[in-house]
């Protein structure tokens, strides 16, 4: 009798089968079909994406050169091409060294400026346009409008606060502030999420600062006449280096430093 009632049981699990099948044949060919042709299309896409990378690094690479040469014209028609068709991350910063290849500095920092206030580009991207719109405004000696360039970078969130605070010192120093200069230096030098090496250029400019100055004058003194400053300009070159900026090489210089000529 058990063996009649296992047949039955095989018969009935078998005749579901062939209906389940039957009604449902047709979705699961579908839904086979989508899978297949999402991961091709996926597979496709990305293919495509690596390609057009490649594409667009090389030509960034020759504009580079372009550049490098002192052909800033071919170079800035050659950064305007990848900016109009390369990918995102690509046409960013081909707009920043176009803006920066024009020979008009006033027409480069609207452009750079254009690009940090446009909403379209990543924060990062923005960020350095308006760092490198900062250095033309420090070129053009106008230390108000230099201190507003670097404004807005010097947010607890900003990628370059750090640069812009260390500039913000130099600055100060090129212009003999030196209470504001050794304010900026000692932030950096106590802010325990500033790079290493940045705090080592840090202690160094203060030590620049006071072979400038002289010893502190005391209130009186600075009032009778400020003794103790001494003569000739100091040049330092700023470094540009991102929070995340790893400690120097071991016995190299902290920073480039020379008498004005």
């Amino acid at each position: 009798m058990s063996d009649i009632f296992n047949e039955v049981d095989e018969d009935v699990r078998r005749d579901k089968a062939a209906e389940f099948w039957q009604r449902y044949q047709t979705p699961i060919f579908v839904i086979a079909f989508l899978i297949v042709a999402a991961t091709g299309a996926w597979s496709y896409y990305q293919d495509k994406r690596l390609k057009a990378a490649e594409s667009a690094n090389s030509q960034f690479m020759a504009a580079v050169a372009l550049a490098e040469e002192g052909k800033n014209a071919e170079a800035a028609a050659a950064f305007d091409a990848i900016a109009k068709d390369a990918p995102k991350g690509y046409a960013g910063l081909a707009r920043i060294r176009a803006a920066e290849a024009r020979p008009d500095k006033k027409q480069a920092l609207a452009e750079l400026n254009a690009i940090g206030e446009d909403a379209s580009v990543d924060k990062l991207t923005q960020q350095v346009a308006m760092l490198r719109a900062a250095l033309l405004v420090l070129e053009s000696g106008d230390r108000e409008k230099f201190e507003r360039a670097l404004g807005p970078m010097m947010t607890s969130d900003g990628s370059f606060r750090f640069s812009a605070q260390e500039w913000n010192g130099l600055d100060a120093l090129f212009n003999d502030d030196f209470d504001e200069a050794e304010r900026v230096f000692e932030q950096v030098l106590n802010n325990g999420d500033a790079p290493q090496s940045m705090r080592q250029r840090a202690s160094a400019y203060k030590g620049l600062l006071h072979a400038r100055r002289g010893p502190k004058p005391a209130p009186g003194a600075a009032a009778a006449g400020g003794a103790g400053k001494a003569g000739g300009k100091i040049e330092v070159v700023p470094v540009i280096e991102p929070e995340s900026g790893g400690e120097m090489p071991a016995g190299s210089a902290p920073f480039d430093a020379a008498p004005a000529k």
